[in-house]
């Protein structure tokens, strides 16, 4: 192989890697941070913003559930690794244990100051909820990280569900692992609750 033709086949791959990280970093992740949400979602003040003031992970997601927020809450509040699941892919975040389809009554007395198990030894605490309004999680003692989810009402029968991450990650391959792969999970865990609460409205009293 000729020195020419080694030089031709370097520039078409850096030119292929080149194209590959300008799409991600102009599409794909702008799709994956803000999924959903729209622009006064993403500009708007959720409770915990204060709590990690430069993350190296910041995103808001956000879909819109025919429900209204008392149809909601139930499914926010009983989230949990040995609760009820996270709505997500269930092989991957709750030992392969199917998420809730139905309300447990016994996880719904969730307050300010219990924690809800992330998985086997991990968990966040309670710093903040108002019925049918907001749920702020965070980890502690380092307050690294901070999990934030809104219910705002459109009209009597709609509600935006918006979800906010914000992650204090300081190692590039960890942000980019957050980046490329979180998006799989929290989507998921949207649309989950979303099937989930319109199907109880539906079904009625």
């Amino acid at each position: 192989m000729t020195a020419g033709k080694v030089l031709r086949i370097v520039l078409v791959v850096v030119m292929l890697l080149a194209a590959l990280a300008a799409l991600f970093q102009f599409v794909y992740r702008p799709w994956q941070m803000n999924w959903g949400a729209t622009e006064d979602e993403i500009s708007r003040s959720m409770p915990g913003d204060d709590i990690v003031e430069d993350p190296g992970f910041n995103a808001t997601r956000a879909v819109t559930i025919q429900a209204p927020p008392e149809h909601i809450w139930p499914w926010l509040v009983q989230i949990g690794y040995g609760r009820a699941g996270f709505y997500s892919w269930d092989i991957l975040d709750n030992a392969n244990v199917p998420s809730a389809t139905e309300i447990l009554p016994e996880y719904q007395d969730l307050e300010v100051g219990g924690f809800v198990p992330l998985s086997e030894g991990a968990y966040v605490e309670v710093v903040e909820m108002e019925l049918n309004s907001h749920l702020l999680l965070v980890v502690h003692p380092d307050a690294l990280f901070t999990w934030s989810w809104g219910l705002y009402p459109l009209d009597a029968q709609h509600t935006r569900l918006v979800s906010r991450l914000r992650w204090a990650v300081d190692s590039w391959g960890h942000r980019l692992f957050l980046e490329t792969f979180e998006i799989i999970m929290m989507r998921k865990s949207l649309l989950g609750i979303q099937q989930r609460a319109e199907a109880m409205t539906l079904a009625g009293p």
